[in-house]
């Protein structure tokens, strides 16, 4: 019984541990799926949701919304281009607030802020939540 103790003291913080660990891993998987499959706002509600806050989530952050922008830039239906391209502005904006330095992002920022003002067109406001 004693033995049982001292093992259950040791292995319990070891299973805690591993749990707490699997969750951003668990986190990470479920995001690349829905990455994978273009559904980004299930990545996004999924990375808003959840409670763990570290380094790993904000560059997941980043990725989803760097995808997304892509997405509405490059490859959605033709149709709503100026919604589109309003969405992926606030996407890429999203991506300078968790890093100011991203290139990517300030490229299409500007790619598309340059679009709207060779149309003449008021450039959108705002970032993607």
């Amino acid at each position: 019984m004693r033995n049982l103790r001292y093992l259950t003291l040791f292995l319990l913080p070891v299973l805690l541990s591993a749990c707490s660990e699997r969750e951003p891993q668990n986190l990470e998987g479920a995001v690349a799926q829905h990455l994978e499959a273009n559904e980004y706002e299930e990545a996004l509600d999924l990375l808003r949701n959840s409670e763990v806050e570290d380094a790993d989530i904000r560059e997941l952050k980043i990725e989803a919304h760097l995808a997304y922008g892509y997405y509405l830039t490059h490859e959605a239906d033709h149709l709503e281009m100026g919604d589109r391209m309003a969405n992926a502005l606030r996407h890429f904006r999203r991506v300078l607030e968790l890093d100011a330095g991203n290139s990517q992002a300030l490229t299409h920022v500007e790619l598309i802020e340059g679009i709207y003002e060779q149309m003449g067109r008021d450039i959108p406001e705002g970032v993607a939540d």
